[in-house]
């Protein structure tokens, strides 16, 4: 019964070691078209208030092969709005993830169906939790830093634990 828990509401459908190493053609090529990312630990380490070059680059590159792209963020308005100013993306503040709210909002952006979305995350108990419950493509990024935020640090012990069942289950993981 646990084991049907973490395959259906934990596991992401695929991990990759980092945002540059997800392999958007085959997304593409799989249908979907909106990319919902995390900020912290995800695109940048919590405490960068806005994105470097190669971040700026990347989604621009995503946005030139016709993705939709959305930040969602459990972080303060402060902290998204900073992020976000010079970026041509809608973005969402207390997300409350994994509860649904914030991500009902991002794909209300995105215009898209949730078979064309995929969402992109460090964390299994938000990212994964809450695309898996709302029915999206969900992967899993190793966190950037070792270093996180008190609450953050208080989730990755059973993260720990989850990614292990997901790596016996013969997955590629993250962590």
């Amino acid at each position: 019964m646990l084991h049907r828990f973490y395959n259906r509401y934990l596991f992401p459908k695929e991990a990759a070691d980092s945002v540059f190493h997800i392999d958007y053609d085959k997304l593409w090529q799989a249908g979907i078209r909106g990319l919902i990312f995390d900020i912290d630990n995800t695109l940048v380490t919590f405490d960068i208030p806005t994105p470097p070059a190669e971040i700026v680059d990347l989604l621009a590159g995503l946005t030139k092969k016709g993705f939709a792209i959305c930040l969602l963020s459990n972080n303060s308005e402060r902290r998204v709005r900073g992020f976000g100013a010079n970026l041509d993306y809608p973005h969402i503040w207390r997300a409350n993830k994994p509860t649904l709210g914030g991500i009902s909002r991002a794909m209300k952006h995105l215009g898209l169906d949730k078979n064309q979305v995929a969402i992109i995350g460090d964390q299994i108990f938000t990212d994964c939790f809450v695309g898996n419950r709302f029915g999206i493509h969900t992967i899993l990024t190793a966190p950037i830093a070792k270093r996180d935020e008190w609450t953050v640090k208080l989730k990755r012990l059973p993260e720990r634990i989850v990614l292990r069942a997901y790596t016996k289950r013969g997955q590629n993981h993250a962590n």
